[in-house]
């Protein structure tokens, strides 16, 4: 089974705000042109191929991108909120600046562990991907195809260490453009091999 994990297009956002589960608009202005390119992206990939199936997360930054790369397929969308961002609690839309500083030194002390108040911890990012990923083998089977995920930097990057028996925050660092695909294969025994990476 190939798994295509793609981010969504920019939202409308202004810089330097925490944000994750928030569910923020587009950019309108650059939804268009970040689409196309991710389905030239896509298309790459599949070389030929037709999707197994089109999976997002229900925010409609991710679920408006997977609505048109779906449409061009001619598939329906399967939302699951397993694939949505990080819930960063009461650090959602404040500035990254306001936050206060005892709370941000114990989150780089313990990155997999530490939860922000009200919100969820790395760990449980990566037991609900891996729960979500789980659950497609479950269903369409070891060898079925390629399914493609509309998602989120946070799980894509902590999804793709955990599926390579890297360490949890092993990828946290790796660039990942908005728009931008990271291509695994998973094997019938669940091991997997990273084909591309922000692509």
């Amino acid at each position: 089974m190939d798994l295509i994990l793609m981010r969504h297009p920019p939202p409308d956002v202004t810089a330097n705000l925490c944000y994750g589960r928030t569910d923020l608009p587009l950019d309108a202005a650059r939804f268009e042109g970040a689409v196309a390119a991710m389905q030239t992206a896509l298309a790459r990939c599949l070389d030929g191929r037709i999707p197994a199936a089109i999976h997002s997360s229900p925010l409609q930054r991710a679920r408006r991108a997977a609505d048109a790369l779906a449409l061009s397929f001619g598939l329906p969308v399967t939302e699951d909120a397993r694939l949505a961002e990080m819930d960063f609690g009461a650090w959602e839309m404040r500035p990254w600046e306001s936050l206060a500083r005892r709370e941000l030194d114990a989150w780089a002390r313990d990155v997999t562990g530490f939860a922000p108040p009200g919100g969820e911890s790395a760990r449980e990012i990566v037991l609900r991907m891996a729960a979500w990923a789980s659950g497609v083998r479950g269903a369409h089977g070891a060898a079925s195809g390629v399914h493609v995920a509309v998602t989120h930097a946070g799980p894509i990057r902590l999804h793709t260490a955990t599926a390579l028996r890297m360490p949890t925050t092993a990828c946290l660092t790796w660039s990942l453009d908005f728009g931008a695909l990271c291509h695994l294969h998973v094997a019938d025994d669940g091991h997997a091999r990273l084909i591309r990476w922000n692509a």
